[in-house]
Order: C-alpha cells, then sequence, then structure tokens
C-alpha cells in the first residue's frame, strides 16, 4: 500500500526531515505539509524537503505544501478533512512535530473526525530526544469516550478481578457477556490477555485515560 506523509511545518524542515527516515517513501507515495503562511522560511523549508525527494524519486512522489488559516478552525480543519478523504487508498502517516501550534490542533482534530483505523499520528520532541505515538484506538477513545459496561468491566479488573468467573460472580452477569465484553475491550486496546484457557486479563496503559 503506498504512504501520505502528513507534516505540519515551520520554519524548519528537520522534523519531515527525520519522518521521512523513519518511514521511508517509495515511488507513488505522497507527502503533505500543512502550514500557516507562506513566508520566506517556511517555504525554503518547503523548497529543502522538495529537492531532497526530488533528488530520489523525481517527480513519482508528490510534495504538496498547503495553507491553513490559523485563525479560521473550521474552514481549516475542513481542509484538512478533505485531505484526509481524498487519500483512501494511502496509509497515513501524520507528523505533529513541527509548526504552528494552532496548525498542529487543527491537524489532530481532522484525524480525530475521520477515524480512520489506519492513521497514526507521531510527535517528536523539540530537542529529537524522544517520539510519541498515537493510534487509531487511542484517538477514538479520546473522541468517543468509553461505554458505561465498559467502565464496569474495567474498574472490576481494577480491583483485582483477573479472570472470567470472577469478573461475571462480582457484576452478577454471565460468563458468556462478559467474555464478549472483553471481546470488546482487547480490541480497542483496553486490556491485555494474560492467558487464553482460562481467560484472563490485565489492564492496558491505555485504560489509564478514563480510570
Amino acid at each position: 500500500m503506498r504512504t501520505a506523509l502528513i507534516s505540519t511545518l515551520g520554519f524548519e524542515e528537520k522534523f519531515c526531515y527525520r519522518a521521512i527516515l523513519r518511514h521511508g517513501i517509495k515511488e507513488g507515495d505522497r507527502i503533505i505539509l500543512f502550514t500557516a503562511e507562506l513566508i520566506d522560511k517556511v517555504e525554503r523549508a518547503y523548497d529543502w524537503i522538495k529537492r531532497l525527494v526530488q533528488s530520489s524519486y523525481g517527480d513519482s512522489v508528490r510534495v504538496d505544501l498547503i495553507q491553513l488559516d490559523p485563525t479560521n478552525p473550521v474552514k481549516s480543519i475542513k481542509k484538512v478533512r478533505e485531505f484526509l478523504d481524498e487519500l483512501n487508498e494511502f496509509k497515513i502517516i501524520v507528523n505533529l512535530s513541527g509548526g504552528m501550534r494552532a496548525i498542529i490542533i487543527y491537524v489532530l482534530l481532522a484525524c480525530m473526525m475521520s477515524l480512520r483505523e489506519d492513521i497514526i499520528v507521531e510527535v517528536e520532541a523539540e530537542d529529537l530526544s524522544g517520539l510519541s505515538t498515537l493510534d487509531f484506538k487511542m484517538l477514538k477513545l479520546v473522541k468517543e469516550g468509553a461505554k458505561e459496561e465498559w467502565l464496569d468491566v474495567l474498574k472490576c479488573i481494577a480491583d483485582g478481578s483477573h479472570d472470567v468467573s470472577s469478573i461475571a460472580r462480582k457484576l452478577r452477569k454471565d460468563k458468556s457477556t462478559v467474555r464478549r465484553q472483553l471481546s470488546s475491550l482487547e480490541g480497542n486496546g483496553l486490556i491485555r490477555v494474560r492467558r487464553r484457557k482460562p481467560l484472563t486479563v490485565e489492564l492496558s496503559e491505555l485504560s489509564e485515560l478514563i480510570l
């Protein structure tokens, strides 16, 4: 599958460049840079990235620079979402390490509203000391929150009940219902399975966001 690397761009090209090195690019991929004002420093950073890509791939990798209005969140988020919808045949990686804070927020909100399961959002530390990644499960949880029935099971696990029988007994539910809920929780990244037989689970780090 082709990859679309989306990056917020400020005065420096280093974050986009490092994202290209991390993920690699190939013929047919796309690089889309969102920025605020098209001033000289931004255009120089864009030109540097474009020359770098063209030196290896010619015109087979398209590099676009898209201006967003930092004073108009609705229009900006809508424009980003239109790009996300257009990229339905691409795996999407979004790097939010550079550029104006407003633009970073708008791109992140557009990703959350899109909820495409193949979107990976990453943020690199300003001093390049580390990288944080947000995947679809986390974006979905932040947007939609947790179902009430999930919270009951998660609290039960947090209190020390880790197997189907003890959870069912504590919540006064039948085991088939508990297994179904545990399957949903695992699928959404909120628990980890210790053992399949007998089914024994533990909380994931992601569950800390809602407990």
